[in-house]
């Protein structure tokens, strides 16, 4: 049984897009859930619409405005099927996605989630990357899925299949950051134990903004706070707790500090805003490797180190771009 949880907020040009590429399904699930956040556009005209159309389209419209954390999280709970599937509304399922990922998961009893490939779209609906990840269909136990969440979200797009015992498991989104809170849930289900099943095939459209405003860039410091928190209260407790040390823990964030340090030579900053930047950078790490680089891109000197990393990481993508089409060729 599968639940699809579509949460939303003001996209009325894609929310019927989303839902009907869900209610299309070749193994149709058997609840669509929509949680409206006080949309202030068309959504929940469109939603009214839809439902009179499609009789296992749920929709609920929150009381007051939660922002994605909370609205994400009362939709995932509303999910009452075994299976539950976190879809954003500007995205869409390609009409194989609910068919060919519950019979993976259905493989692996300790996969916590499905996850597969996906393709980029604008917001005109035009093509743009492929997203694979760099490893093979198949599954991945919970303490390599746990050493890899140092690494960053390891997922193509989040257009995730969930194994609902293990949002159980983890009390879904509840006290999780306003930024990274996919990146939390996931490490937290690793930690709790469960693995995760890739397909390396591509089973829905992501669609990726123009960032109008530098509204991403002004958002730095939740994001900064949310990569904090999962090192804080995910996974340093989980290798303290497996006897791992935390080692690499460390070293990991000094890496995170020193890529999330280059904002402080964005012209976007007041100085305040910067201080605070800086606070927070130094909460996830205030290693002397860290603050050389705080300095550095402080004095705007970060530009030249930029450019040469840049260079040296050019062979590194050529020969995982070429990797990933051969793994590619090799499974069609």
């Amino acid at each position: 049984m599968v639940s699809i949880c579509i949460p939303t907020y003001n996209q009325a040009p894609y929310i019927e897009l989303a839902v009907r590429s869900v209610y299309n399904q070749t193994v149709k699930p058997f609840e669509i859930i929509v949680f409206d956040d006080c949309s202030t556009d068309q959504t929940p005209q469109i939603l009214e619409k839809l439902a009179l159309e499609i009789p296992i389209l749920k929709v609920f419209r929150q009381p007051h405005n939660l922002g994605i954390a909370g609205n994400v999280d009362s939709c995932l709970r509303a999910a009452t099927g075994d299976l539950v599937v976190r879809l954003d509304s500007d995205d869409q399922l390609f009409p194989e996605y609910v068919e060919k990922l519950s019979a993976l998961i259905s493989e692996y009893p300790n996969a916590g989630y499905a996850h597969a490939a996906i393709q980029e779209v604008d917001q005109s609906n035009n093509f743009l990357n492929e997203r694979r990840l760099f490893r093979k269909t198949g599954f991945v136990t919970g303490e390599t899925a746990l050493m890899e969440a140092l690494k960053g979200y390891r997922v193509a797009a989040n257009l995730i299949m969930f194994r609902r015992e293990a949002l159980v498991a983890v009390n879904y989104l509840a006290g999780r950051p306003n930024f990274g809170e996919d990146y939390h849930m996931a490490s937290a289900i690793s930690a709790a134990g469960y693995g995760n099943v890739y397909l390396n095939e591509i089973l829905g459209y992501y669609r990726v903004w123009v960032d109008v405003g530098n509204v991403r860039q002004k958002r730095k410091l939740s994001e900064i706070d949310g990569i904090r928190r999962v090192f804080d209260d995910v996974l340093a407790p989980a290798f303290q707790r497996n006897g791992w040390g935390l080692t690499k823990v460390n070293q990991t964030r000094v890496n995170f500090a020193v890529r999330q340090s280059d904002c402080l030579g964005w012209d976007i900053y007041s100085e305040p805003e910067k201080e605070e930047l800086v606070t927070a950078i130094y909460k996830l790490s205030s290693a002397p490797k860290v603050k050389f680089f705080v300095w550095l891109h402080s004095n705007k000197m970060g530009g030249l180190f930029k450019l040469f990393s840049n260079l040296k990481s050019v062979p590194k993508s050529i020969i995982k771009r070429s990797v990933l089409k051969l793994q590619t060729s090799r499974a069609k």
